[in-house]
Formats: structure tokens, sequence, C-alpha cells
């Protein structure tokens, strides 16, 4: 898994904006989603075990944290973190905590 923080990316676009990339991809895309998914306390994804995926998974926590284990990483993601598992890559996460946990999701396969 590849973990960012925003608070250590470069800032573009100015004057007129501000924007900072979280991640690029190039090349041929067959599908892409994107989602906003609140973790609730004290829940597991999946249930147990761990899951996979076959697109790469695109995430970046805007409210909370989530305990995950995911290829090599063991450790918490948390709001204003974004976090890249690539297809295939088996993890788990789990909101160990008593507040919900919200990320933006963006599937590409």
């Amino acid at each position: 898994m590849e973990k960012i923080q925003l608070n250590e990316l470069p800032v573009g676009g100015l004057p007129l904006y501000e924007m900072q990339r979280l991640f690029g991809a190039s090349g041929h895309f067959h599908s892409m989603s994107m989602s906003y998914i609140t973790l609730l306390p004290g829940h597991r994804v999946p249930d147990f075990g761990t899951g996979v995926h076959t697109a790469d998974e695109y995430s970046f926590f805007l409210e909370g944290e989530v305990y995950t284990e995911s290829g090599d990483y063991q450790g918490l993601c948390r709001a204003g973190e974004g976090t890249l598992i690539p297809r295939g890559e088996r993890h788990w996460c789990e909101n160990r905590t008593d507040r919900p946990c919200r990320l933006l999701c963006v599937m590409i396969e």
C-alpha cells in the first residue's frame, strides 16, 4: 500500500485556485467507480479474513481513522491521508474508535 499525507503535498494552481494532486495514473481503463464510504465504529471490512480486488483502490480519508493491514503496511489511516492499494493486494480495515470514519474511494480497473 502507498500512503500520502495532504499536508505534505505541494500546492499548485495559484493564484486562481489551490490544487494538491493526490495520485496520478495513465493508460487505458476498463472501468472506474467513485464511492463515499462511512465505516461505522467497531466494524471491520471484510467481517473476517482479507479482501482483494481486480481494480486499483484509491482512497482519501475525510474524517476519523481506521486500522488497516495491506501488503507490508500495518497501521492507522487518518483524515487528511490517502492510500493506493494496488489490484491483487490482500487487505482489511477496522474502525476501532467510537466515531465514524468517512472516506472517498475510487476503483480503477
